[in-house]
């Protein structure tokens, strides 16, 4: 489930951690709690890196929407879409290498995976388990 935008990015639980025990206490937290929202950022850096090529833009927001639908807005195992998650990992390899993307997509994942860093040491864990009933450790698993 992707969780409510506000609370991501809400600047009242940004706080500098005390020790590196507590950096990695809020890094385990929030990393299991935001995420698939910080898939959703990396994607987005993604799509922005292709904004001189609208073409391939229009490409890549189609192919990241059918991405987002069958891996991230489901809350069950994927064993009965393997055909679908099978078609669209050859259609966004081959588009990739048509399009000699790899660079722009390594650049952006690491943006991302340095902005989900960045965000996950800053921000204070709440009670993610509230309203949860899987708990909040292990609510973002697939």
């Amino acid at each position: 489930m992707l969780h409510p935008w506000a609370q991501f990015l809400d600047l009242s639980a940004l706080r500098p951690p005390a020790s590196l025990s507590e950096s990695t206490y809020r890094v385990t937290q929030n990393l299991c709690y935001f995420l698939r929202n910080y898939v959703v950022l990396t994607i987005i850096i993604f799509l922005l890196t292709l904004l001189p090529r609208p073409h391939s833009l229009l490409f890549f927001l189609c192919l990241s929407a059918a991405w987002i639908y069958f891996v991230l807005s489901r809350d069950y195992p994927l064993t009965d879409h393997r055909f679908a998650i099978g078609f669209l990992a050859v259609v966004t390899w081959g588009a990739l290498s048509w399009n000699h993307f790899w660079m722009k997509l390594y650049l952006s994942t690491m943006i991302g995976a340095v902005l989900a860093l960045v965000h996950a040491v800053s921000r204070l864990p709440g009670d993610y388990s509230i309203g949860n009933p899987r708990g909040g450790y292990r609510y973002a698993t697939f």
